[in-house]
């Protein structure tokens, strides 16, 4: 039996992807913010965790901010890797992409890494 020509099986991933791209605005513009989230967690992963989750749940700035109890320039900041705000506040933000903040003591003891976490109250 002879494969066929449009079969995906056999394709890579990049090729299978690069396909769907071409069929669908939605899958280009996903993917172009995923790549944008990649460079962003080169600068500050803080950020880009909640750009990505906010993009998961179909958030915007303005709302997340305003469920916050904050500013839309402060969530933009944040997402930009440019500011970094008050404990307080971004538990506000982490409660409001339904996640909790949870925060953690490093230290080395005997050359071993000791990590303690913690939920922010």
């Amino acid at each position: 039996m002879v494969a066929s020509s449009h079969s995906p099986v056999g394709r890579g991933v990049a090729e299978v992807a690069a396909s769907r791209a071409e069929r669908s605005e939605p899958y280009r513009d996903a993917r172009a913010e995923y790549q944008r989230i990649r460079a962003l967690r080169e600068i500050s992963p803080i950020a880009a965790h909640l750009r990505e989750r906010r993009f998961e749940l179909g958030l915007t700035q303005q709302a997340v901010a305003q469920a916050a109890g904050t500013s839309h320039s402060a969530i933009s900041r944040l997402e930009k890797g440019t500011h970094m705000p008050q404990l307080s506040t971004l538990q506000r933000i982490a409660a409001v992409l339904e996640e909790e903040l949870i925060v953690c003591f490093q230290r080395t003891v005997d050359g071993e890494v000791e990590r303690e976490f913690a939920a922010v109250a």
